[in-house]
C-alpha cells in the first residue's frame, strides 16, 4: 500500500507577497518600519554628535543637509506616512472601546487619532515659528 502524499501547493520563497494585494500592503508596512528605524538611528547619532561638541555637530548637520541626506529625509518621510496610516488603520482591531453597551465605531477611533496627529503637528509648527 502506498503512503498518502497530500498535495502541497508550490509557493515561491522570494515573491510570495506579490500574489495578493493585502500581502503587498503588509510588506510595504514592514519595509516602512525599516526606514523609520534607520531615521531613528540617524537622530540618535545626531544627539551623540551634539554631545561631542560643535565640530562633530556641524559635521552631522552637513551630512543630513547634503543632497543625499535631503533625498533620504524625503523618502523616510513618505515611509513614515505609510507606517503611520497603516498603524492607524489597525487601531480599531487592537483597541476596542466600549461606552455602556455600545462599541465605539472604528472610524471614530481612527478619526480621533488623525485629529490628535493634526493638532500635535500644528502645535509643533507653531512652536517652530512656521505657522
Amino acid at each position: 500500500m502506498n503512503p498518502r502524499k497530500p498535495y502541497v501547493r508550490p509557493i515561491s520563497k522570494t515573491s510570495w507577497f506579490m500574489t495578493q494585494g493585502r500581502y503587498k500592503v503588509y510588506m510595504l508596512h514592514e519595509i516602512s518600519s525599516l526606514f523609520v528605524a534607520i531615521y531613528t538611528a540617524i537622530l540618535i547619532i545626531g544627539l551623540i554628535r551634539l554631545g561631542e561638541g560643535e565640530a562633530a555637530w556641524q559635521g552631522w548637520l552637513d551630512a543630513v543637509t547634503s543632497p543625499i541626506g535631503v533625498i533620504f529625509h524625503l523618502i523616510a518621510f513618505v515611509f513614515a506616512l505609510i507606517h503611520t496610516t497603516s498603524w492607524f488603520k489597525a487601531v480599531p482591531q487592537a483597541m476596542r472601546i466600549q461606552r455602556g453597551e455600545e462599541i465605539v465605531p472604528g472610524k471614530l477611533i481612527v478619526g480621533a487619532h488623525y485629529g490628535v496627529l493634526a493638532a500635535v503637528s500644528l502645535f509643533v509648527l507653531i512652536l517652530a515659528g512656521v505657522a
